[in-house]
């Protein structure tokens, strides 16, 4: 409150002494006794007028004497003004307490840093009045939430990551727009050196104090699970499933013998696998873990290493991923060569061998077999291919056609390429099962065709809609086995003027792509160049249906729509998930000095470091020291006039 305070209250008793002088002017005041002289009568209205001006003067001197008294007593009271309540309307706070992940770190007695950091916030706003304005916030990467004071009692932390610049960007918006004199933010955290350098640099404006309050400790032990991701999710005779983890010691003691645990769960069921680690001080080391999988599906859960450390929120990973065997595509040569490299399927055969980015999840997995059609003599059990490719297929029996109906209409696929032995009559059983997507031209054609138009909606093709990712008028063609006309219900796919060079039919719940070149470079430069094979395994990719079913993870950190760590349905995809976790750089627990914070954050912090220095001075400093709003100066000297025109006036009194 504004106002005149008191060091010593007690000393306020000694202005009861100004009944002393009192006293002495009452009791010891001159008494005469009235004597007529005839001789003086006439000087008795002369000294009737002298004792009038000398009882003024007394009456006066009486005043001066009390009043010296009194300004005495005040002046051994020591009097201030207290000018708090005016500091408080000009004030005004921005409370920032880090709320991230690393906060969770304990020390040696059990206490957490965000325990300090709410303790040392209740601390901070004890100091101010009624009238500053004061804002609490917590603040992570995920934002800014503003807290009231009743809320600091059910505070936790988070699990996100440390952003200082995010916190101060906010906190420097909000004072910038105040019009108060006197504006500052204060940052109770825990240094962590990975919080300030994360998203765009932001600065405090000028006039803006910042003053920051450490509640970190140098951690002596982390042990993180930093990164899980599958090394394959393809079900193979020829390789096991398995997971990549890297783990990572932040301290400087070795880990002895850390049991590493993995939990999944599956359509299998649980799938277990432990092994003992160790880790020197301040390193990293990557574990591939085999897993026993043979069972299609998604598969979830965590891995977990038991480490005694400060920070054990880091202990634990969360994973998902689909596991599936690859899909099997039975490819028929119908022109075997003399060396592997002549055969009609080599090229197509090598480009569905390419193994591609399985942890991105855009992997198209295909496991091809190889069979030369030797005169007609029939398919093998097509149940379980998921494609059935016919490279220059000579002659096709009723029967074989009969086979590819009933697998198509059971849900396979099926991709015909042309080529010398092809022919409209080579072909006819399979028109006869309404399997081709029109009727063929009767002979070849010759000449130079380029790719003029494609169908930039049709799955297999929607991507080359991107010159990024290939330019499909680039393709040359020497020769082809054109659709003349095209079927009820089939698609044209790929366009040469009029000419039709590839198209497509449904059958059944399953479809015909025919394509009409060879697979190999007899009709077409096409396989040298770099579209032959994202072209070729994005049509067999469209014929097996891994297009559409290959985000069934979705992995990200910590964010504001998933605060938690954990893994959860996503609601877009049916059978998919999303995998959070922690942001790796959380876990790094070096810190930064508060110079260097503030140097990179910006902020007056002159008139902050004077108020903690005087905050720190009134540690040691006695409680009646002196104080620089003491008004001792003033009463003095007040004190020291009273005094002179007292000993002027009772100079004038007794003379």
């Amino acid at each position: 409150m504004f106002g005149l305070q008191f060091i010593h209250w007690s000393f306020l008793g000694l202005g009861l002494a100004v009944a002393v002088p009192l006293i002495i002017h009452l009791l010891f005041r001159q008494r005469t006794r009235t004597v007529m002289i005839g001789s003086v009568q006439f000087l008795q209205q002369v000294v009737r007028e002298h004792r009038h001006r000398r009882r003024i003067r007394q009456w006066l001197l009486l005043a001066l004497r009390m009043l010296a008294i009194l300004l005495l007593a005040l002046l051994f009271a020591r009097p201030f003004q207290d000018k708090s309540a005016l500091s408080g309307l000009q004030q005004e706070v921005v409370v920032l307490i880090d709320r991230s992940a690393s906060m969770q770190a304990r020390d040696a007695r059990g206490k957490s840093a965000f325990e300090r950091a709410l303790d040392t916030a209740r601390q901070e706003l004890q100091k101010y009045d009624e009238n500053v304005v004061v804002h609490i916030a917590a603040c992570d990467s995920t934002g800014i939430e503003e807290w009231h004071l009743e809320d600091l009692a059910q505070a936790h932390p988070g699990q996100a990551a440390t952003d200082y610049n995010l916190a101060l960007s906010w906190a420097g918006d909000l004072l910038n727009a105040s019009k108060r004199t006197r504006r500052r933010v204060l940052l109770i955290c825990d240094l962590q050196r990975s919080g300030l350098f994360r998203g765009k640099n932001s600065r405090l404006p000028d006039g803006i104090d910042l003053i920051v309050h450490d509640v970190g400790e140098a951690l002596a032990r982390n042990v993180v699970v930093e990164s899980v991701q599958p090394t394959t999710t393809e079900i193979r005779k020829d390789g096991a499933l398995g997971l990549r983890v890297v783990l990572r010691n932040y301290g400087a003691w070795n880990v002895r013998q850390a049991p590493l645990r993995v939990e999944l769960q599956g359509p299998q069921g649980t799938v277990k696998a432990e092994q003992a680690v160790d880790l020197t001080g301040q390193s990293t080391l990557v574990l591939d873990l085999p897993l026993s999988i043979q069972t299609d599906g998604l598969y979830q859960g965590f891995v977990e290493i038991q480490a005694t450390d400060e920070l054990a929120l880091d202990n634990r990973r969360w994973v998902a991923f689909e596991a599936r065997h690859a899909d099997r595509v039975l490819l028929i040569d119908g022109q075997e060569g003399r060396a592997v490299f002549a055969n009609e399927t080599y090229y197509l055969e090598t480009a569905l061998r390419l193994r591609s980015d399985e942890i991105s999840g855009t992997e198209r997995s295909f496991e091809p077999e190889r069979i030369a059609w030797e005169a007609g003599q029939g398919f093998p059990r097509l149940d379980g291919y998921r494609a059935v490719v016919l490279t220059n297929v000579r002659r096709l029996s009723d029967t074989d056609a009969t086979r590819l109906a009933d697998y198509l209409k059971g849900g396979g696929s099926l991709l015909i390429f042309a080529g010398d032995q092809v022919s409209r009559e080579s072909l006819a059983p399979l028109a006869h099962q309404h399997l081709l997507p029109g009727e063929l031209a009767s002979d070849p054609v010759s000449g130079r065709f380029l790719v003029s138009e494609w169908n930039s909606q049709h799955p297999a093709l929607t991507c080359f809609t991107d010159p990024q990712h290939g330019d499909l008028r680039r393709v040359s063609f020497s020769r082809i086995l054109p659709v003349q006309n095209l079927a009820e219900g089939s698609t044209v796919l790929l366009q040469s003027g009029e000419t039709m060079i590839a198209a497509e039919r449904p059958v059944g719940r399953g479809r015909c792509i025919y394509l009409g070149t060879t697979a190999d470079r007899d009709w077409t430069d096409l396989p040298r160049t770099r579209l032959y094979v994202p072209l070729m395994r994005q049509f067999l990719a469209y014929l097996t249906d891994q297009l559409g079913n290959r985000a069934a993870v979705v992995n990200q950190i910590i964010s504001r729509t998933h605060p938690q760590a954990g893994i959860e349905p996503a609601s877009e995809i049916a059978g998919s998930c999303v995998v959070t976790n922690l942001d790796p750089r959380e876990s790094a627990l070096q810190r930064v000095t508060e110079e260097e914070l503030q140097l990179a954050l910006g902020g007056d912090t002159e008139t902050a470091a004077a108020e903690e220095r005087e905050a720190a001075l009134r540690l040691f400093l006695p409680a009646d020291s002196l104080r620089p709003e003491e008004l001792w100066t003033a009463i003095t000297w007040i004190l020291l006039l009273v005094l002179s025109i007292e000993t002027l006036v009772a100079s004038r009194v007794h003379a």
